[in-house]
């Protein structure tokens, strides 16, 4: 019996090792995972050159205290800036996507004196405060994707932040948002002061073909939240403001602090990912592998259009919806029984996989879902 303690519901398997898009269980059987761990392995498992960044990172700096900064810190705040098109602004670095989600809406309930948090309802942000699923959270308003008329209902003057997730890929299993839609939001917090915060904790560094999911909307938030693949299962986290937040900021009184806070080590490794993602051209590949995988379920969406209900998502970020009498759950477990980890929810397959992943590997879980499928 697993001594771990049940609070996500247990798997009888063991992992002893993982490789790019391969992991191996303990028994010598083989999975290609779809899900890059918990969608944070863009780069795929046991990246050689994460894996010397952090040995080196190690014999180096790991953690300091509250008196110092570092040069790893103050470079991978520089890079993202660059990334997102911010100049003059600044990040903090933590070590979750939540705790950075929670302190996005801590600024901006501080410098707003506003209490209430808008998201588009299939959108997951964090796991717990006020950015947790919880029908007692009482400071979360919800808003249905693309539901214009919800929007000119909207009393934005109460609202402190609009905590923008373009995914939902966690609740409603990849529902992206019309371009129109976002613009529109994105508009009336400018126009009542309410801070726009793109949540990249899945979306980000590639995984939509962009280094951030909100540039497929020409918008810019006034804060980005980053996580997950930011340490490609390195457990780091980026706040980053653009410099009329930092401004008002600086002149708040605002103090918050944790232990590892701005960590030389996980901001050695992130940096070490994002020379990656550049140098393996992983976001042209996030594009062109995407749409090769979408065609591929669009197809077999075709050909049983009595068993398929929607192909959804954008680069690999991918959604596969069954028809509603269609057994999902049956075809996901008998994916896993197979070696392909995806996920599954709503009676809907998620596919995303690392961004390096081929198209041998994609084929193989086409064909095993088209077999199920007869």
């Amino acid at each position: 019996m697993s001594k771990i303690f049940p609070l996500y519901p247990p798997c009888d398997r063991a992992l002893v090792r993982a490789k790019e898009c391969y992991q191996y269980d303990s028994e010598g059987r083989t999975y290609i995972d779809f899900e890059s761990g918990v969608w944070c392995a863009n780069l795929g498992h046991s990246h050689e050159r994460i894996a010397r960044a952090i040995a080196e990172q190690a014999e180096k700096n790991i953690h300091h205290g509250y008196k110092f900064t570092s040069p790893e810190a103050e470079e991978l705040s520089q890079r993202l800036q660059e990334l997102a098109g911010v100049e003059n602004g600044s990040a903090v670095f933590l070590s979750s996507g939540s705790e950075a989600v929670e302190l996005s809406i801590r600024v901006a309930r501080h410098l707003t004196g506003r209490q209430k948090v808008l998201k588009i309802g299939n959108s997951y942000l964090s796991a717990y405060g006020v950015g947790r699923v919880d029908k007692g959270n009482q400071d979360m308003i919800e808003i249905s994707a693309d539901d214009m008329d919800a929007v000119d209902a909207m009393e934005f003057g109460e609202i402190a932040a609009f905590i923008m997730e373009v995914g939902g890929c966690s609740i409603d299993m990849v529902r992206v948002p019309s371009e129109p839609f976002i613009q529109k939001i994105v508009k009336a917090c400018q126009d009542s002061g309410c801070f726009v915060v793109a949540e990249e904790v899945t979306t980000g560094m590639g995984r939509m073909g962009y280094w951030f999911g909100y540039q497929h909307y020409g918008i810019q938030p006034d804060m980005i939240v980053l996580g997950k693949a930011l340490g490609n299962g390195y457990p780091i986290s980026s706040l980053m403001t653009n410099a009329a937040t930092l401004e008002a900021f600086r002149e708040s009184g605002f103090i918050y602090a944790q232990s590892h806070q701005n960590d030389p080590m996980g901001c050695g490794v992130a940096m070490e990912v994002t020379r990656v993602l550049e140098d393996e051209d992983l976001l042209s590949a996030s594009k062109t592998m995407g749409q090769y995988f979408k065609d591929e379920l669009v197809k077999l969406m075709d050909k049983y259009p009595g068993k398929v209900h929607a192909v959804r998502g954008v680069g690999l970020m991918l959604g596969f919806e069954f028809a509603k009498d269609m057994d999902g759950h049956a075809v996901s477990d008998a994916l896993f029984e197979q070696g392909f980890v995806v996920g599954f929810k709503s009676n809907t397959l998620r596919f995303l996989p690392p961004l390096n992943i081929g198209a041998e590997e994609i084929d193989k879980v086409i064909d095993a879902i088209d077999k199920l499928l007869k």
